[in-house]
């Protein structure tokens, strides 16, 4: 009996293991266009969990929080909501103006940003207070031809990708720049490798670039064939994936022959720049542009 109970005993826990690893991952997905926010299990691809986006909610940027909340920009403000679609806080834009960037930061609070005349950047505590206040004249007439996702330095500064003049400017705390970095297409955001290096993708210039943002100089550059298994269209969202991966979001808004190519909606590539996950589906899913891991 004694010899039976082990048997059993490490039967359950070798079942017990083989269910930890093989624990899908989730990931939070949205889009300028789509009228919803989702998460889904990657393995199964089913949408999981949704919140409604209203008709001109643009979504460009949504986040997963440590506590399982949910914190969204939707081209008039941005949102903190709880898995049950409670409303923990909202902070509205002013009339003309769109919030495109909704960012964690590393410290836990929040990176807020909307596009007008000022362009504003919000550090905000995840109780909704405001922390801090930038403003930066872009010189964009049109507010939606300026940025959608801001990301914050180590140095403090902000790293602002701007639509109309194909380049990324770094703002310092109160306003000034502090370096532009000349690039191509309409870069969408930015996303930190291993210092110096940058991921940026750059939007209608069908294009992926790493790049050392100290002097400029491009690593490797992904241009719109040279994925295999995928046609880039508007490269949007970025977010790190395992073993030094990449998630890019294919935003597909743009070409209205997008969908007879083919091309995945949102995938994730290794360090080789291989395709090792995507996901298809036009009659699902709508145009994705932000993409974040549910921890």
């Amino acid at each position: 009996m004694h010899k039976l109970f082990t048997c059993l005993s490490l039967a359950l826990l070798i079942l017990a293991g083989t269910s930890c690893q093989q624990k899908s991952e989730k990931l939070l997905i949205g889009g300028s266009g789509w009228n919803k926010i989702a998460i889904i299990d990657k393995q199964t691809k089913q949408i999981e969990w949704e919140h409604p986006i209203e008709k001109g909610w643009e979504c460009n940027s949504a986040v997963a929080t440590p506590e399982g909340n949910i914190l969204f920009a939707y081209g008039k403000g941005a949102k903190l909501i709880t898995r049950e679609h409670q409303e923990l806080w909202s902070i509205e834009v002013p009339d003309s103006c769109e919030m495109q960037t909704a960012r964690i930061l590393p410290d836990g609070n929040y990176l807020l940003a909307w596009v007008g005349h000022p362009a504003v950047i919000l550090e905000v505590a995840p109780d909704g207070k405001i922390l801090s206040q930038t403003e930066y004249e872009t010189g964009i007439d049109d507010p939606h031809m300026q940025f959608r996702q801001l990301n914050k330095k180590a140095n403090g500064n902000y790293l602002m990708p701007l639509f109309a003049t194909s380049d990324v400017r770094e703002i310092t705390p109160d306003g000034k720049v502090d370096k532009i970095y000349r690039l191509e297409g309409t870069p969408f955001t930015t996303l930190e490798t291993e210092a110096p290096l940058y991921w940026v993708a750059c939007g209608d210039g069908h294009s992926l670039l790493e790049m050392n943002l100290d002097n400029g100089q491009i690593a490797r550059r992904f241009g719109e064939k040279d994925i295999e298994g995928a046609q880039l269209f508007f490269v949007a969202g970025l977010y790190p994936a395992a073993n030094d991966g990449l998630y890019v979001c294919n935003w597909q808004g743009h070409d209205d022959n997008a969908r007879a190519a083919n091309s995945p909606q949102l995938f994730e590539i290794d360090k080789n720049g291989r395709i090792v996950w995507e996901l298809n589906d036009n009659d699902a899913f709508g145009m994705i542009s932000t993409v974040c891991v549910v921890e």
